[in-house]
């Protein structure tokens, strides 16, 4: 900072400097603090000029008229730059070569995004995130009258059922991507959204997953992932948690009877989870829209090989099994 004193403080002041430094005069004072003659006798006889703060002891009680930044001398000679170009140019120009020079600077930063952005689409988390994202999430990019684009990444769920799931996810997408996640309650039908900024993670997920920005239609897996059991088991995993369901239904002699199912309107995508279930033993029944899995050694299967982070699902799951089946029925 910078501080402008009356004048009698500036006398005070270098009073105090000489009488500290053991000299009597201003320039013996300028060789005792390498500051130039003419500087410091600027500093002292000008009133208009302002003195560096630190060069004023904190225990001397000078009267001060104002402060100022140490760039403010460029703040201000920038503003006069500012206003001389626009009288040249005129301000329409000057509007049209700001916009151009945010657009590089925008496109420089889009660029070391890019390269920062480190993705393993063979990491569980990875997985099962992206099993998520195709359960009840979205991508989208939308358009403001201003002509900014938003990219928004989110995940929706209910808010009391799958709170701790969801935020168990926000942590998945810190951890990943190192990207902070908003949340959003729905307050008129119990629903909350994770949401997240990130542009080129979302053009990775529509470039190399196929995964639609906008309306989600034509979901599908990659076939890398979706023909590899170590790997889609994962993606699997994220969607039951989000559009699959663990209930109990009774036999004719009133046992409970557990189920699994997963609805989606997604049929090719199903077909896909169908096939690997059924090549890894799964007694899977698919329906168009629907996956379904019945039976105590069918859901313990499934609990023990694909798992749940849903606690939603899980503890369910953990209640029935205490409280139900024999341990000889669980293999």
């Amino acid at each position: 900072m910078r501080i402008l004193l009356s004048k009698t403080s500036r006398m005070r002041l270098f009073g105090y400097l000489k009488q500290k430094n053991k000299v009597e005069t201003l320039s013996q004072l300028s060789q005792k603090l390498g500051i130039p003659f003419s500087t410091l006798d600027k500093w002292l006889h000008n009133p208009k000029r302002y003195v560096p703060r630190e060069i004023i002891p904190s225990n001397l009680n000078l009267e001060i008229i104002d402060e100022r930044p140490d760039n403010w001398g460029q703040i201000k000679g920038g503003q006069e730059t500012y206003r001389v170009l626009v009288q040249k140019y005129g301000i329409k120009e000057i509007k049209k070569r700001q916009l151009k020079g945010a657009m590089i600077s925008a496109l420089i930063r889009e660029e070391k995004a890019k390269n920062n952005l480190r993705i393993d689409i063979e990491d569980p988390l990875f997985l099962e995130f992206y099993g998520a994202l195709l359960g009840d999430g979205w991508l989208s990019s939308l358009s403001y009258a201003y002509k900014k684009r938003i990219w928004l990444i989110g995940i929706s769920g209910h808010s009391e059922l799958d709170k701790a799931y969801l935020l168990f996810l926000k942590e998945i997408i810190k951890k990943l991507f190192n990207k902070k996640v908003a949340i959003k309650y729905k307050n008129d039908c119990k629903g909350m959204e994770i949401l997240c900024y990130h542009k080129q993670l979302i053009l990775f997920m529509n470039k190399e997953l196929e995964f639609p920005i906008g309306k989600k239609v034509n979901l599908r897996i990659k076939d890398s992932l979706a023909n590899d059991w170590n790997k889609i088991k994962y993606v699997i995993r994220g969607i039951f948690d989000t559009d699959g369901s663990f209930y109990l239904d009774k036999t004719p002699s009133g046992n409970p009877y557990p189920i699994i199912t997963i609805s989606m309107k997604s049929p090719f995508l199903l077909a896909q989870l169908n096939k690997q279930l059924l090549a890894n033993n799964f007694k899977v029944r698919f329906r168009e829209y629907e996956l379904i899995l019945k039976g105590s050694i069918q859901v313990t299967k499934w609990m023990r090989e694909i798992g749940s982070s849903n606690p939603k699902h899980f503890l369910k799951y953990q209640s029935w099994l205490k409280n139900n089946v024999p341990v000889a029925q669980l293999g």
